[in-house]
């Protein structure tokens, strides 16, 4: 990761995110290999590395007869803060996560949703160089995860570095300039977020034609920038290119010129979930 990203890190159960995320926190010792975060080894500056790390877990523990506010000044007392300026931020923080009008109840009373939001809350105590989520829109609903993901892009701009594990792979687009892909235990697929549509082409274009035939699929399927093709029914074919240009109209005329008729054509780009998708069929 370079510093200043919004990382989004994808995989399916099972692949290695959460345990990437424990080695990352310092929560697992590596059985191999090096941890390196800001330039520190994990291996013998762990607990300078910690001090520079806010953690939202899948699933946080809190203790439940104590207020929001009671737990955020509990916990910015435990990362040195004094106690007026872990009040202060303890209250700007429960604002700006949704909990303004939750502050004095006990988290026993909150829902999984706003559990996630004091999680999240937490973490940005003492507003640390490097943040890791695992799962943060999980129980939420729309509007919490418009203000979560506002208020990570305002951290950003702040010079913090994002680190996101998730399954919301539209959130991940939305949000993140870099994505990763992990498939048992290894990235498979990492890129810009704006090229990991390409993984396997630009896009994809259904074509519906009238007399389509076996000449007419090979014709297309050797243009130069066709990646691959996959008949969809009798007479409907997708088209995945891999081109800067419009082809439609080059395939087009190539149908018509090989006594195609041509009923409908449609491009569209390929979603994150497209490209996560093919990545992990190619593994």
């Amino acid at each position: 990761m370079e510093r200043g990203d919004i990382y989004g890190f994808l995989g399916q159960n099972g692949a290695g995110k959460t345990t990437t995320i424990k080695l990352l926190s310092g929560l697992l010792i590596p059985s191999d290999g090096k941890i390196i975060i800001d330039c520190m080894d994990m291996g013998n500056e762990s607990e300078n590395i910690k001090k520079i790390i806010g953690l939202v877990p899948q699933d946080s523990d809190f203790y439940d007869n104590r207020s929001a506010l009671s737990h955020m000044q509990y916990y910015g007392r435990l990362k040195d803060l004094n106690k007026k300026d872990a009040t202060e931020q303890s209250i700007t923080l429960l604002n700006k996560v949704g909990l303004k009008d939750a502050m004095h109840e006990n988290i026993g009373h909150f829902s999984h949703g706003m559990k996630k939001r004091l999680g999240i809350a937490q973490a940005l105590l003492k507003e640390p160089k490097i943040l890791i989520l695992d799962e943060p829109t999980n129980g939420l609903d729309p509007v919490g995860i418009k203000q979560i993901r506002e208020l990570l892009n305002e951290y950003n701009k702040r010079d913090m570095t994002i680190f996101i594990s998730s399954h919301n792979l539209l959130e991940l687009q939305g949000i993140c300039n870099r994505v990763g892909i992990i498939n048992d235990g290894k990235i498979i697929a990492e890129d810009k977020i704006e090229n990991i549509r390409h993984l396997e082409s630009n896009g994809v274009i259904t074509i519906g034609i009238y007399n389509l035939n076996p000449k007419i699929i090979n014709i297309i399927r050797n243009l130069k920038f066709v990646v691959k093709t996959e008949l969809k029914s009798e007479n409907v074919i997708d088209v995945f290119v891999n081109s800067k240009k419009d082809v439609k109209p080059e395939i087009n005329k190539l149908i018509v010129e090989n006594n195609g008729h041509v009923f409908k054509l449609i491009e569209n780009s390929l979603s994150l979930e497209d490209a996560f998708i093919n990545a992990t069929k190619m593994h």
